[in-house]
């Protein structure tokens, strides 16, 4: 068995009900993940009325959440490669459910703060690991449609986050603190997880062969009880594996392109997607519209995730990923422009939904192709740098768009945001790779000559 011989049966494999329930199992922590984010910024208006709270604070706490996924993305990755993709989804989905509730307790803006800071670090953590799971056990053929797929039940979080604001929000002072709870409701992933296989791709890299052909033969006996017998996949070359890599090969010079070409990719992504919406209620609140109106405009422009997500499983696998996420970008930047330089509540809505449904197919095609470019050694870890780069634009973005919006206006705030979707979109063009139907082992093979480095378990360097 080598890495060859795993990707070829995976990818001879058709899609069957296990998929799917596979599919619906993850997709859990993403629907939280997706809805956690988003908690804060609906109840932003309300804390701004109830607390008095300034905009420089309400930076402060978003750029917290993203310090912490930052963080989160980039370490949890790295443990993720260490521990399992399975053990590392259940892991950090605790964190970050567990923070999440803690903050529907908070008192007063540093313990906000602070919980925003850790519910971060377990954000970030499971969905990279949830993301790159997925890419491992489906088919090359539709992975880019089935990690759509995911993101269609992921995004739905941000409409359903938007309706459950509206209605537990305006509730009386301690309404607020209910979208916090709801943050939490993932906990139920833990004990489902427990049914989900280990990527054998992943095993068979930490030197464990012998449960990766166990998985393998159970996914396989488990898609044969509906679809009957499979076809022999094709001969693979008989070599053995490549030495195992370790954190540094990501800035080596087979992979540094990747590395600064997909943080690039997520850095500028950041800046463009949360500058509008984790800000859009904030700004509608200081620019003159009541909190209700604030939110009901908010929640008909979130309506644009679902379409978002489910336009990306159509174009997925059709179009290669570089040149549709570089169009998509484009698209974000000419909706998010027009949303800006009106004030008329029609346009408001109809160019915010707009812009709103392109960020979400944007979203579903980047968790697709991100993960593809790295070997599984350093997927995770690799999905998880750039990931945590992104996240850490947001670390600074809030304290720029406040302070565009009180020196300049209204209008700049959404020029500054469409020039990052242009950049983004650039960055995809010069330097993205193809990926879109390729066996990942071809995308990103391990060089034979490589060294091997630290191995990420102790069976490896048997």
């Amino acid at each position: 068995m080598n890495d060859q011989t795993v990707a070829a049966r995976i990818d001879r494999l058709p899609i069957s009900p296990m998929h799917r329930r596979l599919l619906w199992i993850v997709a859990i922590p993403l629907f939280f993940d997706v809805s956690d984010i988003f908690t804060f910024s609906n109840a932003a208006p309300a804390l701004i009325q109830l607390w008095g709270i300034t905009n420089d604070q309400i930076a402060l706490a978003t750029a917290a959440g993203f310090l912490g996924m930052a963080i989160g993305g980039t370490f949890g990755g790295m443990i993720a490669d260490r521990i399992g993709r399975v053990k590392g989804m259940m892991m950090f989905t605790a964190i970050f459910s567990i923070f999440s509730l803690a903050t529907g307790f908070s008192t007063n803006v540093p313990m906000l703060v602070a919980l925003r800071f850790l519910t971060g670090l377990g954000i970030a953590s499971a969905t990279v690991a949830v993301i790159t799971y997925i890419a491992e056990i489906f088919p090359a053929a539709v992975r880019g449609r089935w990690q759509s797929w995911a993101m269609v039940i992921a995004l739905s979080g941000i409409t359903i986050t938007s309706w459950v604001a509206r209605l537990v929000i305006p509730l009386g002072e301690n309404g607020w603190r209910w979208i916090f709870v709801w943050g939490a409701l993932g906990l139920p992933f833990i004990i489902l997880a427990r049914s989900l296989y280990e990527s054998p791709r992943w095993l068979l890299r930490v030197g464990r062969a012998d449960e990766a052909e166990a998985n393998l033969l159970k996914i396989e006996a488990s898609i044969e009880r509906w679809n009957g017998p499979l076809y022999e996949p094709p001969p693979q070359p008989k070599r053995p594996l490549a030495p195992t890599l370790g954190w540094s090969a990501l800035f080596s010079p087979t992979y540094l392109r990747t590395t600064l070409s997909l943080c690039g990719i997520w850095f500028f992504q950041t800046i463009g997607f949360y500058g509008f919406m984790s800000w859009v209620p904030t700004l509608l609140a200081r620019h003159g519209f009541e909190m209700v109106h604030s939110l009901n405009y908010v929640t008909l422009i979130n309506l644009g995730a679902l379409p978002g997500a489910l336009f990306a499983v159509y174009l997925s696998d059709r179009v290669e990923r570089k040149y549709s996420i570089a169009a998509v970008a484009l698209a974000i930047a000419l909706f998010g422009l027009l949303y800006g330089l009106t004030f008329e509540p029609v346009a408001i809505v109809i160019f915010g939904f707009l812009a709103a449904t392109m960020m979400d197919t944007f979203s579903a095609l980047g968790f697709a192709y991100t993960p593809e470019q790295y070997p599984t050694d350093v997927r995770n870890s690799g999905t998880g740098l750039a990931y945590g780069v992104g996240r850490l634009a947001n670390v600074v973005n809030p304290f720029v768009i406040s302070a565009i919006f009180t020196g300049l206006g209204y209008p700049y705030v959404f020029a500054y945001i469409a020039g990052a979707w242009v950049i983004t979109a650039g960055i995809a063009l010069a330097y993205g790779a193809k990926t879109t139907g390729r066996t990942l082992e071809t995308i990103s093979p391990i060089p034979e000559e490589t060294p091997s480095v630290l191995p990420y378990a102790p069976e490896a360097a048997q």
